[in-house]
């Protein structure tokens, strides 16, 4: 029982240090010319959707929830976010080249209509992200029409 005691005093301890360690969480900056938003590609409801199911991990826009001031999950999640915009960044959208844009469209085709994003951790909390067969249609739909847009 004393053992028992000792352990958790000593996790105690350890979970209050580790709130002092940097957790490397990635800086969000205002939407600007270079954001997809701003593209002329896009249209308002599928930007409404990317914006509840892409947006935190991929864009400069994310909104942090309470746990990401957290260490270990704040670790983890800064890990996810640093990931997520090094694949795909909607708000360095203009900084693609034509080729680059294409690949990208068609990488979220793939994404949404396999079902691999949004990644199922983050559904676990944010439910209100899981996308519904209307709406993978659409985002498909629309990246596809974006990708024909780009080519003319």
């Amino acid at each position: 029982m004393k053992a028992v005691k000792v352990i958790l005093l000593a996790l105690a301890i350890i979970l209050v240090v580790i709130q002092f360690l940097p957790s490397g969480m990635p800086d969000n900056k205002p939407e600007d010319e270079k954001s997809i938003s701003s593209s002329g590609l896009v249209t308002e409801p599928v930007l409404t959707q990317l914006r509840t199911s892409c947006f935190d991990c991929h864009s400069n826009q994310t909104i942090f929830p309470w746990y990401s001031k957290l260490a270990p999950s704040s670790w983890f999640l800064a890990g996810h976010i640093k990931n997520g915009r090094s694949q795909l960044n909607f708000s360095e959208w203009e900084t693609y080249s034509r080729r680059g844009k294409i690949g990208q469209l068609e990488d979220i085709v793939d994404e949404v209509k396999s079902g691999e994003m949004p990644l199922k951790s983050y559904l676990l909390i944010h439910r209100e992200a899981r996308l519904e067969k209307e709406e993978i249609s659409s985002i498909s739909e629309w990246a596809e029409e974006a990708a024909t847009k780009i080519l003319e």
